[in-house]
């Protein structure tokens, strides 16, 4: 027995079944598998065939007449029964006759014999149907359900021959079909075009179930589906396989099901948060192009990924101080308040925000290391040019070197600094040998120990929410806004809950300004002389407004970091348990940077993400700090500025202003797009132009080598001028000379005919064919070319037969 799941034994209703499913078949790549379906189907194709030769009512009238017949409702003999059964079938054809129809019918000796092949053919024409492909032309593809035969009564065919892999039974198939249920029941509709009797209607509908992902259902669920608790259940149901809950104990404990509880609260409440943050979304259709990329950059977009979320709404851009701020009206800018607070604090607090920074960089260049080392099949050969790459840096520059390691890693040559910092400097500054040894423990040390040092910094916690278009606080008046957002210092809160948000705006900071930009977002003055302390955490700057892989790199990074440091925050909502911090990595004895490569094997190192429920547990908290200190939403009045109207597209949060701004340069936006829809169409023609000219200089590469080989292209066949020739032969290298030497076109469009022919370098070719010779033209002692003229029968002119008229 097969167990898998569509059978042709069972009824199989497509409009509920999950996109696994469905199976598509390119015919520009994989046109054999089509073929091969075909093939394992044609006993039921075949069937389908003969039976749709009938129209609906002479199927009808013979099932009829066939059940009459079963029924022995004729009493007479066996040959006149016979005789009265296939006049019956004969007279109720409308279109053929009863020897027109299919031989296997056509052939039947009895009543009996026919009424089971009828049965057969009309149960497999019901099948085929369901199971046969759905032809898309236009995008020359085609779709079809993961089916194959299983029925008793056939013979069980070699399913290795089907063009797809067969789908097991699942717990995850269960849900999606109940999605598809709690889906009807709430909207009165299926997701998919359908028709009465839970088939899918038309290609459109396979192929929008094969490619179904969560924008799609996410879509269709906001459109169609009214209960807030049902829509969140929903997108958890109908998604792909890999993002679908797991089973139905996972979907039963969905608040859908105990709607007076105190998650089904919470979900009603974040329900009236998006409909809030939809009104306080502003659609930018058009933007250019560096305002394109900060949308792309936005913290939205960067919180989605460190904490597991696709619905934020409220913006996630802050920092949290441990001194107030005030307006400089001078600079139109929020700037410290000259304080004890602040003076003590400044140099450290940036300090310690870098080196966290740092201490992912070099979790990351290790990451990458550690992969180059324990390389199955080159591991060796690295650790060997390791060695000598090191005794390089004793005499020669280190950069040149850093240089050399960063490429091979595959590492951009913004890595080339903190390579040649590990390079120069002993293991007291690079901590070369604990990296080595565990880059992820060490990174959780290092980081874990400057946030302590942050920690001890705070009096009492000032949270600013930062405009991302000047990534600097935003200010308003304070007595019309709750901003800034006192908050009564806990270091557990600070730690796991806020200084991850903290350190994403740090890095984004840095990538828009370096140290100037990070100065700007904690406060400080313009007058803000940088500190040497910060300028030795440069190594680590990394970031760049031109790219944002190394900040969703970083992100990730310090999301597995983090994972082990969470279940504490989780297990007590209150958020009132003490953190123990990071664990010792123990001590080392100074070495010189990668001198001992060789002789460490880095562990396999766990880089899960864990429990995406866990992960969130930071956005949970801050959703809980703004319910209840900013309970109407004000947000320093920053409203969200997207690109589009779905939740999943990415968002920054800034101030009116520049929203207007926004909108005056939406001209300069659609004139952007068109010159970028030019400059695509140009280099296309360019690349087209450049394409044909290779295939005609090609062609008459072919037809030179051809005629080498004595090949007839005298005659007439062979013989015609092609017009793509003619229009682009000027074009092609080495035909120029016909522009501007008539003798020279003329003499190659009317070759004369010597039976000599040469090759590029001038030698001659001996052939006993003629070069374009012609059998009927003859040349005369003068040298004339004397041709007949035949005359193409097709060519002829004929009287038409109207002219007497």
């Amino acid at each position: 027995d097969i167990n898998a799941i569509g059978g042709s034994s069972a009824t199989i209703c497509p409009s509920i079944l999950p996109p696994e499913l469905v199976a598509k078949i390119d015919f520009s790549t994989d046109g054999f598998k089509f073929d091969q379906f075909r093939s394992y189907w044609k006993h039921v194709s075949d069937d389908a065939d003969g039976i749709r030769l009938l129209t609906p009512h002479e199927r009808q009238l013979i099932s009829k007449i066939i059940a009459s017949h079963k029924k022995g409702e004729n009493k007479k003999g066996e040959n006149s029964m016979k005789q009265s059964w296939r006049g019956d079938i004969s007279s109720s054809l409308e279109t053929i006759e009863f020897r027109d129809l299919p031989q296997v019918l056509s052939s039947c000796g009895s009543v009996h014999r026919f009424s089971l092949i009828w049965e057969r053919m009309c149960a497999n024409n019901r099948l085929w149907d369901i199971v046969r492909p759905r032809v898309d032309m236009t995008n020359r593809c085609a779709y079809m359900l993961k089916t194959f035969e299983d029925r008793d009564d056939n013979h069980m065919h070699d399913i290795s021959k089907l063009p797809y892999k067969l789908i097991n039974p699942s717990e995850k198939v269960d849900v999606w079909v109940f999605g598809i249920f709690i889906y009807q029941l709430c909207s009165g509709g299926n997701p998919f075009h359908t028709g009465y009797q839970g088939d899918l209607r038309g290609v459109d509908a396979y192929s929008r179930l094969h490619h179904w992902n969560k924008v799609e259902a996410d879509k269709s669920i906001r459109e169609h589906i009214q209960d807030p608790l049902a829509q969140d259940l929903l997108r958890r149901i109908l998604l792909p396989a890999s993002e679908r809950l797991p089973n139905m104990t996972a979907v039963l404990r969905h608040p859908f099901f105990s709607p007076t509880s105190t998650e089904a609260e919470r979900y009603l409440e974040k329900h009236e948060e998006m409909q809030l943050l939809r009104e306080n979304t502003v659609v930018v259709s058009k933007v250019t192009g560096v305002t394109s990329r900060m949308l792309e950059d936005s913290m939205e977009k960067y919180s989605r990924i460190a904490f597991s979320t696709d619905r934020i709404a409220f913006p996630t851009c802050f920092v949290v101080l441990p001194y107030g701020l005030q307006l400089d009206e001078t600079q139109n800018r929020y700037c410290a308040v000259p304080s004890p607070e602040y003076a003590s604090c400044a140099e450290r607090l940036g300090k310690c925000l870098l080196e966290i920074n740092k201490a992912t960089a070099r979790m990351s260049f290790w990451m990458r290391m550690n992969d180059k080392i324990r390389d199955p099949r080159n591991g060796d050969n690295f650790k060997s040019q390791m060695q000598e790459w090191i005794k390089r840096a004793r005499v020669e520059p280190c950069n040149a070197v850093a240089k050399e390691i960063v490429k091979s890693l595959g590492l951009g040559p913004n890595y080339a600094l903190l390579c040649e910092e590990i390079l120069a400097f002993d293991g007291s500054i690079s901590k070369a040998k604990s990296y080595m040894k565990n880059p992820l423990r060490a990174a959780r040390k290092a980081i874990g120990q400057n946030a302590d040092s942050l920690a001890d910094m705070y009096p009492s916690l000032n949270l600013y929410l930062i405009d991302e278009d000047t990534m600097m606080p935003s200010y308003v008046d304070e007595r019309f806004s709750p901003y800034p957002l006192r908050i009564h210092f806990d270091k557990s809160l600070f730690k796991n809950a806020l200084l991850p948000f903290i350190n994403i705006a740090v890095m984004k900071a840095l990538a828009r300004g370096r140290f100037h930009g990070l100065a700007a977002l904690l406060g400080f003055p313009p007058s803000f002389i940088i500190p040497d302390s910060w300028k030795a955490s440069e190594p680590g700057l990394l970031h760049s407004s031109e790219s944002s892989d190394s900040i969703e790199e970083f992100v990730l990074l310090q999301k597995v970091v983090r994972k082990d440091d969470l279940q504490s925050l989780w297990d007590d909502a209150s958020v009132n348990t003490s953190y123990s911090g990071s664990r010792s990595a123990g001590s080392y004895s100074d070495i010189r940077s990668f001198s001992n490569l060789s002789l460490h094997s880095s562990p396999s190192i766990d880089l899960s993400e864990g429990d995406p429920v866990i992960a969130s547990v930071p956005m949970i908290h801050l959703e809980l700090l703004f319910r209840e200190f900013d309970p109407d939403r004000h947000f320093n009045n920053l409203r969200r500025v997207s690109r589009g109207v779905e939740e999943s597209s990415p968002g920054l949060w800034t101030v009116n202003e520049t929203i207007n701004d926004l909108h005056e340069v939406m001209e300069l936006a659609d004139i952007e797009d068109q010159l970028q829809e030019l400059m695509l169409d140009y280099e296309k023609k360019k690349n087209t132009e450049i394409e044909l000219q290779n295939l005609v200089q090609r062609k008459k590469v072919v037809k030179m080598q051809l005629s080498r080989q004595g090949f007839p292209f005298h005659k007439e066949i062979f013989h015609s001028k092609d017009s793509v020739d003619e229009e682009f032969e000027a074009q092609v290298p080495g035909d120029n000379n016909a522009k501007t030497d008539p003798s020279a076109g003329e003499a190659r469009a009317n070759p004369k005919p010597t039976g000599e022919l040469y090759q590029d370098d001038g030698t001659k070719i001996v052939t006993h064919r003629m070069r374009y010779s012609d059998p009927d033209s003859t040349s005369d002692e003068g040298g004339e070319k004397k041709k007949s003229k035949k005359m193409r029968k097709s060519k002829r002119k004929f009287r038409p037969w109207f002219g007497a008229c």
